[in-house]
């Protein structure tokens, strides 16, 4: 008897969480599914079911290098450029934070962390001022530098460029916080031992830093992996998926079938699963090929 009331005690605990959870997630989990399998007809509004007639389409697609192929492959090719970009430069400046510069002045700090305080909306208007080809200070900085202004949001070969050096700034201060708690909880002893054994400062971080810092650099990829596939703010301000479909990647399509034109809301649900799917799939191969590589000291 005791153990029953224990549990309808732990029961009446967890409810208030329990309801919250199943009207703001495993409702629209499972609503969304549903509507993933019928079609709305453009006018009229009658809902058909179809069964996995939005599946078929979206692999067709990706078979025959449509749109969604495009989707896709833009989505990977931009984690690819944010991820290993922001990752490498969050681990520089901890360690140059924690190390050689370490007495830089507060102000020098914030400036480095500020971003994470920024939303993406924000990140969006400011680098598109920055990209304008007028008054822009990108243009104006690489010609200091002796190129050529480059036309970033409406050439199909530097817009998504120009997204990901925004959303790169973005993740910068969240990066950094995380990859210069890791180096400092690095015991001191071992570079003093390496010291001793005449190691330079190359052959400390390659051989003590960054093995010690897998934990972290192991977090930073899943985190900034998902993020990444995510990103639609920054996107939708600067280029609206353009120029043609060069930045259009899974999840700004999702919202163009949902809400843009004439909504297609069942083919854009079924969108929405394959981009979860595809998020998953991806951090199981993360934790599959580099989770054994960590070492937990």
């Amino acid at each position: 008897m005791k153990k029953v009331l224990n549990t309808l005690e732990g029961y009446i605990y967890l409810a208030p969480t329990l309801i919250v959870l199943g009207i703001f997630v495993f409702w629209p989990i499972v609503s969304s599914f549903q509507m993933s399998l019928t079609r709305v007809a453009p006018f009229g509004g009658v809902v058909r079911e179809v069964g996995l007639e939005n599946y078929q389409r979206l692999w067709n697609e990706l078979i025959t290098g449509g749109e969604y192929y495009n989707n896709l492959k833009v989505s990977l090719l931009f984690t690819l450029g944010t991820v290993p970009t922001g990752i490498i430069i969050a681990v520089a400046l901890a360690i140059a934070l924690a190390y050689p510069l370490r007495r830089l002045s507060w102000l020098h700090r914030l400036l480095i962390f500020v971003p994470i305080v920024i939303s993406s909306a924000v990140t969006g208007v400011i680098f598109r001022w920055m990209y304008n080809p007028a008054v822009g200070y990108m243009n104006h900085w690489i010609g200091l530098l002796g190129f050529e202004p480059v036309n970033w949001l409406t050439s199909k070969d530097w817009a998504l460029t120009a997204v990901i050096l925004s959303v790169v700034w973005r993740q910068l201060g969240f990066n950094v916080i995380i990859a210069l708690a890791g180096v400092q909880n690095i015991d001191a002893t071992y570079y003093e031992a390496a010291k001793v054994d005449g190691a330079n400062l190359w052959h400390r971080v390659r051989h003590i830093t960054l093995p010690l810092l897998s934990p972290t650099l192991f977090f930073l990829v899943i985190i900034n992996v998902i993020n990444s596939l995510q990103t639609f703010a920054e996107i939708n301000i600067l280029t609206d998926g353009g120029p043609g479909q060069a930045t259009t990647n899974m999840i700004y399509a999702i919202f163009v079938d949902a809400f843009v034109g004439t909504p297609f809301r069942g083919y854009a649900s079924a969108q929405a699963y394959l981009l979860a799917l595809l998020i998953i799939l991806m951090t199981i191969i993360q934790f599959r090929g580099f989770g054994r590589r960590v070492h937990y000291s």
